[in-house]
């Protein structure tokens, strides 16, 4: 099935991977010294200068590469340590070699990674960086693998045109960009172009993989919005990841169920454990430092069967999985730091404050069992029903694993070398007994310390080998290569075997009261137009935005035939905040960039005067502006009803545990007991017996709330509550200071008042949110 392997002095040096031997757009610098980076820099160099002696460099042929190399210390005047150049060397080197300059890419980032990057004109030096050796790059697409690489942001790609930067034009898709001239109209895309060259280079064929820029890019002539001609488009519709279609901008999305199938082809497992030695003293405290580890590996062919029999199929995965118990706070803490202090490899992780619940390095991941079973190793075989004659964890002196007695053969070490204080007076006990009836046995440290580390181990896989079988038979999914924790492994279950369409909705970005996400300064910037002008403009704050033939405006009034456009300075490309980069693609959208949003703004803007109506725009650099300058504007938007009630945040109304003490300090009587009362499960309780909202609230605000009967309404409530004077245990919750707190009064809280409360009835009421009662 599956092998032990013990890998012992585990804090020796590992002998490193080197990159040698022949490998495309790669030359290896092969050197006895600690001078490969000035090596690597006169190679490159005499590469991009068509040095004639280029091959007499490369191979060090009369030691001339030697050479070179001595002269550019000198010139550059570089002290090269013992142990090999870093960044304070490569900025002295590029200080020097101000006509080049000097990238050094990171092994295993595929182009994307750089350790340094210099800062000056002229030709790349172009070096690659693995664990302390520099070489040299001669072709960035032969050494990562690529049809093309991108020198400007250091990306690989393979089909020519699908890569948008600063470097390419943002209207021809060509590299480098084109200047800005006298705009050239093209009547099949329905865009415009930067010249006649930007003109005829987007009609070539090839500019856009095997057809033209012209063919698969083009304006929409109703809604003008830029889109490729290969995928759907329907105005006013767009493609929503979530529900993976074609939807209206404003609709409101649900949980999609997960009809995908549990990943268990080409899994490697391999469960592991450490054993470590406290001797060091470090920061007022012992250090651990690992002396044993062992580990079991085993596929998924093999995962299923508890037979002890060699598996031909274990081997190189696509997939490996590491795991150890309690790995979180323990064991994956040594791997990770050997990742950052010895290798040059950048980890993946998903933290807990400072315990690692994932850590991914390529194509492994570490995962801590604890995170699946939160309990004792020693409680595991009887939670799964192990055989207790051959699953069974036994005791072992940790304090007594010292490099002194290392070879130690002689009777059971002491209790103490246990620590039987940190048991519980259950386990200790059970523990002295077994000292006790055990304390003339022979014993040997070596022996003792492997087989007691490999019962770790054998525990621990077979434990996790029941649980994945019960979980893949029961739920339909792999709780190790689908998820990282129970909580996701439960979630896991319940999408891919029980979730309902269209029952569990998704909270719009921004909340369900601005359904449009129209910005809080836009509704600012409205609700001062309104008064302004004496009018009443419909608006996102109102109830949903107007649609003017077939065109979403923020605002309209239809008495005065007026459309009110207020442009996020982001989302439409402004040309005053944003004047550098504005063909790069956006984080948010591949397909659009600063110039493409704003020229869809203006071509939008222009289609709505053409209609007949009176088009008022506002930009937010603009109107921020005003609101610095105009005090009487700030103050009326700001306390303005709309905007003074921040918008229901169902978050909001999730608060934590609450403890609290009748009295500080109390001396009983004779016949007095001093008693505490705990409520138990209340929040699993809540979840088994309580209700559970569907689909999409219907959100009620302003004057509609006052038609509503408030004892039949079920949901989630925004309001102001009076308290009453008199209650011990005040009932609801406030935050204020930092703190929770329960309180009668708001300003008492806020004050931190412990005098006699004399507020008023305002002062008093607490604003916040909480669910119907009912």
């Amino acid at each position: 099935m599956s092998k032990y392997i013990v890998v012992k002095d585990y804090t020796k040096k590992v002998r490193r991977f080197n990159l040698t031997g022949p490998r495309r757009g790669v030359i290896t610098i092969t050197n006895n010294d600690n001078k490969c980076l000035p090596r690597a820099l006169v190679v490159a160099k005499a590469y991009v200068d068509k040095d004639p002696e280029f091959n007499q460099v490369r191979r060090d042929i009369g030691k001339l590469q030697t050479q070179r190399a001595i002269q550019l210390i000198e010139d550059a005047a570089v002290s090269i340590p013992d142990a090999g150049c870093g960044i304070v060397e490569l900025e002295q080197f590029q200080s020097h070699l101000a006509g080049y300059r000097i990238l050094v890419y990171q092994y295993g980032s595929k182009g994307r990674g750089l350790l340094f990057k210099g800062i000056a004109d002229g030709p790349s030096l172009n070096l690659l960086y693995y664990e302390g050796h520099y070489n040299v790059i001669t072709s960035l697409t032969s050494s990562f693998c690529c049809g093309y690489f991108c020198e400007e942001c250091h990306v690989p790609y393979n089909t020519k045109g699908k890569h948008r930067c600063q470097a390419s034009c943002g209207a021809c898709l060509q590299t480098p960009a084109c200047p800005q001239g006298i705009k050239v109209a093209c009547f099949d895309c329905k865009r415009s172009f930067r010249g006649q060259n930007c003109y005829d280079n987007h009609r070539n064929a090839g500019s856009l993989g095997k057809g033209t820029v012209c063919q698969q890019i083009k304006r929409c002539e109703e809604c003008l919005k830029t889109i490729k001609s290969d995928r759907k488009h329907v105005c006013g519709e767009v493609y929503c990841k979530i529900c993976r279609k074609h939807v209206p901008g404003d609709h409101l999305c649900y949980m999609q169920r997960d009809t995908s199938k549990p990943k268990t082809n080409d899994e490697l497992f391999i469960f592991y454990d450490l054993e470590t030695r406290q001797e060091k003293e470090q920061n007022g405290g012992l250090l651990h430092e690992p002396n044993l580890c062992v580990f079991k590996q085993c596929c998924d062919t093999c995962f299923d069967s508890s037979n002890s029999i060699t598996c031909k199929k274990c081997g190189v995965r696509l997939q490996v999985v590491v795991i150890a118990h309690n790995g979180q706070a323990f064991d994956h803490n040594f791997i990770l730091n050997y990742l950052l202090i010895e290798s040059a490899i950048t980890p993946e992780l998903i933290m807990r404050g400072t315990k690692i619940i994932s850590m991914t390095v390529g194509n492994v991941k570490f995962l801590d069992s604890l995170n699946y079973f939160p309990m004792p190793l020693a409680k595991l075989p009887t939670v799964f029903g192990l055989d207790s004659n051959n699953f069974k964890k036994g005791y072992f002196p940790h304090l007594f694993n010292t490099i002194s007695n290392a070879d130690y053969v002689g009777p059971l070490p002491a209790i103490e070398y246990y620590s039987p204080d940190s048991m519980k007076i259950e386990e200790r006990q059970k523990f002295l007994d077994w000292h006790k009836q055990h304390e003339n046995d022979k014993f040997d440290l070596r022996k003792e310390l492997i087989e007691y580390c490999i019962s770790d181990v054998e525990i621990l896989t077979e434990a996790c080998r029941k649980f994945r079988q019960q979980m893949l038979q029961t739920g339909n999914v792999c709780p190790f290569t689908e998820a990282c924790t129970i909580a996701s492994c439960c979630n896991k279950v319940f999408r891919r075997n029980f979730l309902k369409p269209r029952s569990m909705g998704i909270i719009p970005k921004g909340g369900y009261r601005y359904r449009d996400n129209q910005s809080s300064i836009a509704i600012q910037w409205l609700v001062w137009e309104e008064k302004q002008q004496n009018i009443k403009i419909k608006h996102a704050a109102r109830g949903k935005e107007s649609t003017v033939q077939g065109v979403k405006v923020d605002g309209y009034c239809a008495e005065t035939k007026q459309i009110y456009q207020f442009y996020g300075c982001y989302y439409h490309g402004c040309t005053t905040c944003f004047r550098y980069n504005r063909d790069a693609p956006m984080h948010d959208d591949s397909s659009q960039t600063l110039n493409t949003r704003y020229e869809s703004t203006m071509a939008q803007a222009e289609r709505l005067r053409n209609m007949g109506y009176v088009l008022i725009e506002m930009w937010e650099c603009r109107f921020r502006k005003q609101l610095q300058e105009n005090p009487c504007l700030k103050q009326y938007t700001e306390s303005h009803r709309m905007l003074a009630m921040e918008p229901l945040n169902p978050r909001d109304a999730f608060y934590g545990g609450r403890t609290g003490n009748t009295h500080e300090y109390y001396k009983c009587k004779d016949d007095e007991q001093i008693k505490y009362v705990d409520v138990c499960s209340l929040y699993p309780w809540v979840c088994k017996y309580g209700k559970f909202p569907i689909g999409h609230p219907e959100v009620v605000v302003g004057e509609d709330c006052s038609k509503l009967n408030i004892e039949t309404v079920e949901g989630v409530i925004k309001c102001k509550i009076l308290p009453p004077e008199n209650l011990y245990h005040p009932m609801l919750p406030m935050k204020a200071n930092g703190k929770l707190m329960f309180v009668l009064c708001r300003t008492c809280g806020e004050t931190m008042n412990l005098e006699e409360c004399n507020h008023s009835r305002e002062e008093r009421a607490l604003l916040g949110h909480g669910s119907s009662m009912r």
